[in-house]
């Protein structure tokens, strides 16, 4: 699958490029640019992945600009006021999954792990858990992200691969606000955290990514 920024968004990315948001907002899922009567908006949106397994999902980010003065939601938090974007690039990742491990000495060994683990942290005997889980069927796989241009990527069946664009990364000041996807996780937790990084801060979460 590609996922990728189409025309529409390229513009509006191209348009929040030098211009000063009154404020930038983050509500976990998206992430706000307001202006007086209008604003821009990112969003993380699930899509369904080329994968062999069942299920998958390609963490995207679609990006619109609505004509409406913007109505901050209860959880809605500033991450700056007035400030100028000095530039900005377009974040792009490849994603793939490994195959699902469903033979059964491979999955009673990941099984035990964790019902080691479950049983520490609940306090009850393995064989409780055991009974819980008493029917179910277990499977298990990874999934990887890395640059699209890598030796990695290349090497992957493309039937099976994804080309996402995840995001921006803005220059504001002296700092990066890192506005993407990581690590095929939903949403934006990362700026709840720490929203705006120095450049060395920001080169070490883009192993896995490319900008153009």
């Amino acid at each position: 699958m590609e996922y990728t920024f189409n025309i529409i968004e390229k513009k509006i990315i191209q348009k929040l490029k030098k211009s000063e948001p009154k404020r930038i907002w983050t509500e976990f899922v998206k992430v706000i640019f307001e202006f007086d009567n209008y604003y821009i908006e990112l969003e993380c949106v699930p899509e369904i992945a080329s994968s062999q397994n069942k299920g998958d999902e390609a963490m995207t980010v679609k990006i619109l600009e609505i004509e409406n003065k913007y109505n901050p939601t209860e959880n809605a938090k500033i991450i700056t006021k007035n400030e100028q974007i000095k530039d900005i690039k377009r974040v792009r990742t490849f994603l793939y999954f490994t195959d699902s491990i469903t033979e059964p000495a491979k999955v009673e060994k990941i099984d035990s792990k964790w019902n080691r683990i479950l049983s520490k942290i609940a306090r009850i005997r393995k064989s409780e858990i055991e009974k819980l889980l008493d029917g179910t069927t277990s499977s298990y796989h990874d999934q990887i992200l890395c640059k699209p241009n890598s030796d990695e990527a290349k090497k992957v069946n493309g039937e099976f691969s994804n080309l996402i664009d995840v995001g921006i990364i803005l220059e504001i000041g002296k700092n990066y606000l890192p506005a993407f996807v990581q690590g095929n996780g939903y949403g934006f937790a990362h700026l709840e955290r720490k929203p705006l990084l120095t450049s060395k801060e920001l080169k070490e979460e883009l192993t896995e990514y490319e900008l153009n």
